[in-house]
């Protein structure tokens, strides 16, 4: 009898220390985050403050100034003339799609906005925002490490936002993946499951995520939300963390068309060769082979906002 009552007294012993532990964990994770993100938003606001004329010489070229002095990247046309041929396509390589080189920031000139979040951390090499839901620091060191780190380095289960280590910052990609736990309380990628829960309403109201780099500021809006399987050969498969770059036009329209299919909603955004692509993924909770991803793709240049606005407001549950 002493017996059983000494197990059942060790048993709760232990979970309590491990409850006090994880909510303990949020909370530093949280204060983290806070501290990265008042750093962040003085920077931004440093930034706009001192923000050079247009006139004025900057560290690196003017998008003028690199017209004229070398072909317009691709990337900085409207996809839809730049594909709007067969012919065309077929005489475009994919590096021509898809430049390797930032078209605003040839040089790789680091944003200042990033100087002091780099003092703290390193590995912060981005930040991602969608408003009202979500303000978190992006770290990227390998795949591992920051499943258990928060953002300032310090041991966590719930972990930081990383970019995944196969994603090139140097060279344009493709697309980026960006990878953190569903916490249960909403910490890091928690608030993911709202768009599955609350389906098109919630996204009709948050379909626009601002994800800003070392070497580039991107605003970007969402075609897809699914759950996809990991395994091989399963209904919902879909690699997602194999392509930060395409081998070819088909490739893309093959993966854009997989993710539509498996989406909860009906979008009609478009997405179209030349465009960049940025998917947030998260475990779903229920199954370890399982991964909900909120997919988007860059606004393009001169895109006209009343288009898309409509687009996304047609938006509904399957």
């Amino acid at each position: 009898f002493y017996v059983v009552i000494a197990a059942c007294v060790c048993v709760f012993v232990t979970s309590a220390a491990l409850l006090i532990r994880y909510y303990a964990d949020i909370a530093a994770s949280r204060n983290a985050s806070a501290q990265l993100n008042q750093l962040y938003q003085s920077a931004q606001e440093s930034s706009s403050a001192t923000a050079a004329p247009a006139a004025a010489p900057s560290a690196a070229p003017t998008a003028a100034l690199v017209a004229a002095s070398s072909p317009v990247p691709a990337a900085s046309m409207d996809p839809s003339l730049l594909l709007s041929s067969a012919s065309g396509a077929d005489s475009l390589t994919v590096e021509e799609i898809w430049p390797t080189i930032y078209p605003d920031n040839p040089r790789l000139s680091v944003s200042s906005v990033f100087d002091e979040l780099q003092e703290q951390n390193r590995d912060i090499v981005a930040w991602l925002s969608i408003e009202g839901e979500l303000d978190e620091p992006v770290v990227q060191r390998n795949n591992e490490f920051y499943l258990t780190h928060n953002a300032l380095q310090q041991e966590s289960v719930t972990g930081a936002l990383f970019l995944d280590e196969n994603c090139d910052l140097i060279h344009v990609p493709t697309q980026m993946v960006i990878h953190g736990h569903n916490m249960k309380e909403g910490a890091m990628f928690g608030m993911l499951k709202k768009y599955k829960v609350k389906g098109a309403e919630f996204y009709r109201e948050h379909a626009f995520i601002d994800f800003n780099t070392l070497y580039e500021n991107g605003r970007y809006v969402i075609f897809a939300v699914a759950e996809v399987d990991i395994r091989a050969g399963q209904p919902h498969y879909l690699p997602f963390w194999h392509y930060s770059r395409f081998d070819s036009v088909e490739a893309f329209n093959s993966y854009v068309e997989t993710a539509r299919a498996c989406s909860l909603y009906h979008c009609t955004v478009d997405v179209q060769p030349g465009d960049r692509l940025l998917t947030l993924s998260t475990c779903t909770g229920t199954d370890d082979n399982l991964r909900l991803v909120v997919m988007a793709r860059k606004l393009r240049e001169g895109e006209n906002q009343l288009d898309l606005n409509m687009e996304v407001m047609s938006t509904y549950d399957r």
